[in-house]
């Protein structure tokens, strides 16, 4: 029997979408003002998958030596329509990437005082991941500003954030 394997990336993305839709645990969260460099944590590189496929998104996350936290974005956005964004944690503790939709600043998020900021311009997640570990979603994405953030308690005030941003097709 001969399989297509062009269309392998398409299905898995879409099954690994479904799988993980239902499993975050993060919660929406009231804030308060919060303060903080951009330096982020996550790399985020983006390439076509394949012809008519979703862009994928890598993003790997964790901690440096001097107990800041990092994202990073390369390159910083992608075009409108089905992102996969692919999350690794390369840290030492449990961390997650929420994707909000937000024309703030990156480091002007409000901060409750859970440590957390607010989910409520969530448009999906690849939540908590475990040290080493590897976690895929697909997101529908509209154009507009973005930013990708670390929600565990704490997180964020520690640099866990980088701002995003989708164009038109």
């Amino acid at each position: 029997m001969r399989r297509d394997w062009r269309v392998m990336p398409v299905a898995v993305g879409a099954v690994v979408a479904l799988a993980l839709s239902g499993c975050s645990s993060s919660k929406n969260k009231s804030s308060n003002n919060g303060s903080g460099a951009q330096s982020g944590g996550v790399t985020v590189t983006t390439a076509a998958t394949t012809s008519g496929g979703p862009t994928a998104v890598n993003v790997m996350g964790g901690e440096r030596p001097n107990g800041s936290y990092y994202l990073t974005a390369t390159p910083p956005s992608v075009k409108t329509g089905p992102t996969t964004l692919t999350f690794k944690n390369m840290g030492t503790k449990v961390h997650e990437v929420v994707v909000l939709k937000t024309d703030t600043p990156a480091n002007k998020l409000k901060v409750g005082a859970d440590n957390t900021v607010s989910e409520d311009a969530s448009v999906g997640e690849d939540s908590e991941t475990n040290p080493g570990k590897t976690k895929t979603t697909t997101i529908n994405l509209a154009p507009g500003n973005y930013i990708l953030v670390c929600n565990i308690a704490g997180h964020y005030k520690k640099g866990m954030y980088i701002a995003f941003t989708v164009t038109g097709s």
